[in-house]
């Protein structure tokens, strides 16, 4: 058997699926490793490109990338120098891009290893964030495999920003920044003197960035610059710089360069000798942090290994809190590692990716993204719904996203964002069963503060205000599916989806309600359920399936009437979700689902794609067919088409479903995907597009989270409820066993399911510490201990 799982022209998983190796730089698109400590963020490509920021990527940036995913040519770069025949190479495959004896790169969780051999140097760079600082470390280590003394220079490159740096603005903002090489401390030390932010009295361009950043070294620094045009020299390229055809770097610094970084190191190797040197990028905060303290810890070889296995430590022990273990490879890969270190360092914590740089947080986004936390440390869900329920006005609608830096942001008229406060909240309560945080005081934007109790029917108050003559709710500026701007911008257009939607989330809220003793407004809801469920039947049902919206004309979406956009996911799916819906129509449309929907790549949110712009709609008909939400698998939704066969208990489908939108099952056709085989994209290519299952928009997408929860809550079946973990696995037939160790209310819940038979779904029995129980609720022991359970089905 091959240590090399998924195995591809491009690439393979290591056996225990932790990394993820790069063997042949000639990817269709970069394929990118988005490294966070939940402050200080890096983003690197498998060519070595790649930028810096510390808390966003779009206020606060470090180092300077264009995005440009074609030419991949903007990052921190390290050339290498044979000094005796002038050849040189760099660490990684960019720049310079040098014919090669071995090219291999290993992004990991946390980390990425780049192995280089060109003219039997044999090159080693690891690239990882430390853990607790804003430093990103630098790790190269230069072999001597030749049969001769070798003498070498090593030149690092980079750009820098420093705040927000808007590329067209870019010749102003260079003129603000200062650089300093200080001797003692062997550093490049920079400051800018025009901060991103008005001052006190609302003036802007009258404020110092409020940071100062370093670039340092472990080995005493030959020479060095700061001025780009020096470096490259007028017109030159990064392939083939200036600075490669001379003894010495420019040494310019000061207030009147182009900005960089660049340190010049010897090294001389007798053969199958080796050594490591170390940089380092990092930022202060002026009046918090002290540079130079990260510049002497982080500088040493020693203390950067060492900081190298506390990262490695971390996302090891965090991730394998919970732990799958199937017949099914991808399904264990996926779920054990990539799927929760995409939500957490990507999305949750650097805020952003290759495709998209983000400058904050969306409400309804990141919200859905805390939820991977709830099986590893629920108290950082506990954070995410605090910090958003913060976002809220009085009224009960929300920021539809803000700044994480200063806040602010937009304010529209959507109608789900506030929705997803208390269907979250409802999340939360069941892993925790804390009711506690529904009595946490947060402010509202607009003046005073309520319980989150509170912020939750607010929410829920709004929405009911948000209701068409017929009953159903409004579409407003858009639902969920934001490329469906134009709809309802009048307030007439209807959401069909919002209204599956609120059923869902009044099921749980009513009983939440009640156990507040907020007995008028859970009735309220039981009132407002049976109202809704009465009006989405009636005007919902097109006859094979249910609607998605009406314009604020009147006219349907996602009707048999319609020549384009007959049929859209969502509603079908949520209506088996939420539970709106009657029995028979629901197993209707979803055959719909099954004949017009879910095809070779997942699930496509609609069919057939739009061929033509809709100003009646909005911009979703404005994609070419099949990109993205117009016609083609959109990730995030097509999670949901998982959850919602496996309710119906159609285990075969269920799984279809998973399995064509699971990233390493991609590898067998790896040109025709083009994206990375070991994170979600946030969209696969439908039928209609030349381009048909080609995977875009990778990292920032809000699939990884829920392609991690369909797997385990809806496959595996095993999910929180208020008293226990709910056990209703509906796994394919063949699977034999399955193993899940779970971490539940500090306890932990080593499970196993038999199927001895080769059934898919039904608990025959469940024998809990070698006794059996009824039913099909493990019990909530919260005693801190390991409690053994085999389920049989």
């Amino acid at each position: 058997m091959s240590n090399k799982l998924f195995e591809s022209k491009f690439g393979y998983f290591t056996p225990d699926g932790r990394e993820y190796v790069i063997t042949n730089p000639y990817t269709k698109r970069p394929w990118v490793n988005v490294i966070s400590n939940g402050d200080y963020s890096i983003i690197v490509s498998h060519t070595g490109s790649g930028y810096s920021w510390r808390g966003n990527a779009g206020q606060n940036r470090i180092t300077r990338l264009y995005q440009d995913l074609i030419r991949d040519n903007w990052g921190k770069y390290l050339y290498i120098r044979d000094l005796d025949t002038n050849k040189f190479w760099s660490a990684t495959w960019k720049p310079v891009m040098k014919e090669y004896q071995l090219y291999e790169v290993r992004h990991g969780l946390g980390y990425s290893i780049f192995s280089h051999k060109v003219s039997d140097i044999y090159s080693t760079l690891k690239v990882f964030v430390v853990k607790d600082a804003p430093v990103e470390i630098m790790i190269l280590t230069l072999k001597n495999e030749s049969d001769r003394r070798r003498r070498l220079d090593v030149t690092s490159y980079f750009e820098w920003v420093l705040g927000n740096f808007p590329d067209e603005h870019r010749e102003f903002h260079k003129l603000f920044v200062n650089s300093v090489f200080n001797h003692e401390l062997n550093s490049i030390i920079v400051e800018k003197y025009l901060g991103q932010f008005p001052d006190e009295k609302g003036i802007w361009n009258n404020t110092n960035w409020d940071h100062v950043a370093f670039h340092s070294c472990s080995k005493k620094i030959d020479s060095f610059d700061c001025d780009k045009e020096t470096f490259l020299g007028m017109y030159g390229e990064l392939h083939s710089p200036k600075s490669m055809f001379v003894d010495e770097l420019a040494r310019t610094t000061g207030r009147f360069t182009d900005p960089i970084a660049s340190l010049r190191v010897s090294v001389e190797l007798e053969p199958n000798e080796s050594e490591t040197i170390v940089f380092t990028i990092g930022v202060g905060k002026i009046g918090e942090e002290n540079i130079e303290e990260f510049i002497k810890k982080y500088n040493s070889v020693e203390n950067a290994n060492r900081e190298f296995e506390r990262v490695k430590e971390f996302w090891k022990e965090f991730l394998e809190k919970e732990y799958v273990d199937t017949p099914d490879p991808a399904f264990n890969i996926f779920t054990n590692y990539w799927s929760k270190y995409q939500a957490i360092s990507g999305r949750l914590w650097a805020k952003s990716g290759y495709y998209q740089v983000s400058s904050g947080y969306g409400y309804r986004d990141q919200l859905q993204d805390s939820l991977i936390f709830l099986g590893l440390n629920p108290e950082f869900t506990k954070k995410q719904i605090l910090l958003h329920a913060s976002q809220q006005f009085n009224k009960g609608d929300v920021l539809h996203w803000w700044f994480t830096i200063k806040g602010g942001g937009p304010r529209t008229n959507c109608s789900d964002d506030f929705l997803w406060l208390p269907f979250i909240t409802i999340q939360y309560l069941k892993e925790t069963n804390d009711f506690t945080i529904l009595d946490e005081e947060v402010p509202f934007l607009d003046g005073g503060k309520a319980t989150l109790y509170e912020h939750c029917k607010r929410a829920i108050e709004h929405s009911f205000s948000m209701f068409s003559p017929r009953g159903i709710p409004l579409m407003g500026d858009h639902d969920w599916n934001d490329g469906l701007s134009a709809l309802g911008h009048d307030l007439k257009g209807e959401s069909f989806w919002v209204a599956e939607f609120l059923y869902y989330i009044l099921n749980d809220f009513s009983k939440i309600s009640e156990f507040m003793k907020d007995e008028k407004f859970a009735q309220k809801q039981r009132e407002v359920m049976e109202s809704l469920k009465d009006s989405f039947e009636k005007f919902g049902w097109d006859g094979e399936w249910y609607l998605q919206a009406t314009t604020d004309n009147w006219e349907k979406v996602g009707s048999k009437e319609n020549e384009e956009g007959k049929i859209y996911l969502n509603p079908q799916i949520w209506a088996v979700i939420s539970g709106i819906a009657d029995k028979e129509r629901v197993m209707k449309a979803m055959d719909s689902v099954k004949k017009y929907l879910l095809k070779d790549y997942g699930a496509l949110l609609l069919y057939p794609a739009y061929t033509k712009p809709r100003s009646d709609i909005g911009y979703i008909t404005r994609y070419a067919p099949g990109l993205r939400e117009n016609g083609g698998t959109y990730t995030h939704a097509a999670t949901w088409a998982v959850w919602a066969f496996s309710l119906i208990k159609d285990p075969e489908t269920a799984f279809e479903a998973y399995r064509r939108i699971c990233p390493p099952n991609r590898s067998n056709d790896i040109e025709k995907y083009w994206a990375e085989p070991y994170v979600t994209p946030g969209n696969i290519d439908g039928p209609q597009s030349p381009y048909y299952g080609r995977g875009g928009w990778t990292w920032y997408t809000g699939s990884a989270q829920w392609l991690h929860r369909v797997a385990v809550n809806w496959i595996l079946g095993i999910r929180a409820d208020y008293d226990g973990l709910i056990v209703d696995p509906v796994i394919p037939k063949d699977w034999k066993m399955v193993r899940y160790k779970r971490l539940f209310r500090g306890s932990i819940y080593n499970i196993t399911i038999e199927n001895k038979s080769g059934n898919s779904y039904g608990v025959k029995r469940i024998i809990v510490d070698g006794k059996e129980i009824s039913g099909n609720k493990i019990p909530d022991f919260s005693d801190g201990k390991i409690h053994e359970v085999v389920v049989e089905i």
